[in-house]
């Protein structure tokens, strides 16, 4: 009994320090740091930081108890190496991969970063048990007292996020698939958003390719969206309101939906305003606008097991040395096809007309989804073939809108929220207006943004009662300046060195000339992006 003792005497000040680092601080912090992206709240965290806990302590203690006693302090030395090397790694050794979007990390610029990685891992774990087999008594004690140290400033760093961690966005409400396919005969606004489709990926995937489908469509290939990523596209095209970086994000989104009141002009004008997207970018609209939201609502982990092994999974991806872990995205296309087929495809009715938005994976990273809308994982797909199934879903919409008789007095857009290079600025637009046949594509290359789209909702919708400017087919002849807003991890590969832009979460540009060789240059006078909404 008193083996057992002194065994667990001498582990234990390294097992706290390995469950405060890895099991607690690092799942904690992401958690915290990232607290807008989850629905739950912080409590909801602390059943699995003990499990794991209890999981990291019961497989330490019982190989502890099994290593002979002789060795004891030298199995206390790993344990110590194995948490420090994941305390430095964390906190001092990952470089800035970017955004962490889903998109494939380049893994060959960070190749000396993997090396210098796994030396110190290496040496960490490696001298401290070498050093106790020579400096038994010195070390033990550094050991002990340096895993209590570096465990109390981990804890006391937690409690300050606990306390000033501050949720910016609203969940108290869902948005629901109620009504998801059901159009009115009467007329209706149906917009897809394919995620991340750039103009480039629309010209190389898209527009040969289904030439036949979209000939009653208009394509603006001057397009410049106004902001990126999703947080901000969104919001700008819902309400043709754009970020000026003055306020924090949170205000932005509030003040979006206060300015642009076209949903709530929609809503008080007969329509139901049904937008199928995740209610973080709805955050500010009026929840009573929108016919898909339920409010009142309490969030809950649904599955428990798949949120522990993603928490760790990315807490794994900070601490230890450079691997090819990703975040997945949680927008799901293959069940959005699947529930389409389910129902039948769309239903018609002689109801109130709809503006209908679907909000879709597109051409988001990662590329899991095939050309049947199937996922398959990214092994066994391409960016071309996901593109492909987004289409499958979108092309046989609309032929159920035909086949039902709501496509000619209805307007389709199919737009990105978002490019996917450089800036992200030049997503994918195309529109086709009510009653409107061609023989063949058209193309505009008028200089327009998401406020000439915001516009063009307002006027399909509600025709001469629109008054949120000039509309995508408005702009011949037009000048206008042109601006988009971008967070550092997005331009910082175009402007690596830019130190302005680096101490910056997100930045202003003007752009000048035409989108596919523009003049871009920042902005760094305030007055001048207070302006961009004038």
């Amino acid at each position: 009994m008193k083996k057992i003792k002194d065994k667990l005497i001498t582990i234990y000040p390294q097992l706290i320090f390995l469950i405060v680092t890895f099991c607690i601080f690092m799942p904690s912090s992401l958690f915290l740091g990232n607290i807008d992206q989850f629905a739950v709240g912080f409590a909801a965290l602390i059943p699995l930081l003990m499990a794991a806990s209890l999981i990291t302590a019961a497989v330490v203690i019982l190989i502890g108890l099994i290593v002979p006693k002789k060795i004891c302090n030298i199995y206390a030395a790993v344990i110590f190496g194995g948490a420090l090397a994941a305390y430095v790694q964390g906190n001092f050794l990952n470089p800035d991969f970017g955004v962490l979007n889903g998109r494939q990390i380049q893994w060959s610029q960070f190749k000396v970063n993997g090396i210098i990685s796994t030396v110190v891992w290496i040496v960490l774990i490696v001298v401290p048990p070498v050093i106790v087999c020579f400096k038994k008594d010195i070390m033990t004690n550094i050991i002990k007292w340096g895993s209590l140290f570096l465990s109390s400033i981990q804890v006391v760093t937690l409690v300050v996020l606990i306390v000033s961690s501050k949720r910016s966005v609203d969940y108290s409400y869902v948005v629901t698939k109620n009504d998801e396919f059901a159009l009115s005969s009467q007329g209706n606004v149906v917009v897809f958003i394919v995620d991340t489709l750039d103009n480039e990926d629309a010209q190389n995937y898209v527009i040969d390719r289904y030439c036949e489908e979209l000939k009653d469509f208009t394509y603006f290939d001057n397009m410049i969206g106004g902001g990126a990523p999703t947080a901000l596209g969104v919001p700008l095209m819902l309400t043709g309101y754009q970020y000026d970086t003055t306020h924090s994000l949170a205000d932005y989104r509030k003040k979006a939906y206060e300015e642009g009141t076209l949903i709530q002009d929609m809503s008080d004008n007969g329509y139901d305003v049904k937008l199928y997207t995740s209610s973080e970018y709805l955050n500010g609209v009026n929840q009573e606008a929108v016919a898909n939201t339920a409010g009142g609502q309490k969030y809950r982990i649904s599955d428990k097991v798949q949120f522990f092994k993603n928490i760790y999974k990315m807490s794994a991806f900070y601490a230890f040395p450079e691997n090819n872990n990703i975040i997945q995205y949680e927008l799901d296309d293959s069940q959005l096809y699947a529930d389409f087929k389910n129902n039948g495809g769309i239903t018609v009715d002689a109801g109130n007309k709809t503006f209908t938005l679907y909000h879709m994976v597109g051409a988001h990273a990662p590329y899991e989804m095939n050309e049947q809308c199937v996922d398959v994982g990214e092994t066994e797909t391409s960016l071309d073939k996901q593109i492909q199934g987004v289409f499958r879903y979108i092309n046989e919409y609309m032929q159920q809108m035909k086949d039902k008789g709501v496509y000619d007095n209805s307007t389709v857009i199919i737009t990105a929220d978002h490019g996917g290079y450089g800036l992200y600025e030049r997503p994918a637009v195309f529109v086709k207006l009510a009653d409107t046949h061609n023989d063949v594509m058209q193309v505009n290359s008028d200089s327009v943004t998401f406020k000439n789209l915001y516009a063009t909702y307002g006027k399909a919708a509600l025709g001469q009662k629109s008054n949120y400017g000039n509309t995508l087919f408005d702009m011949a002849g037009v000048s206008q300046s042109r601006y988009h807003v971008a967070p550092w991890d997005v331009s910082k590969g175009m402007y690596p060195a830019d130190e302005y832009l680096k101490n910056r979460d997100y930045s202003v540009f003007r752009i000048e000339g035409d989108a596919v060789n523009p003049q871009i240059s920042v902005i760094k006078d305030e007055q001048q992006m207070k302006n961009i909404n004038n």
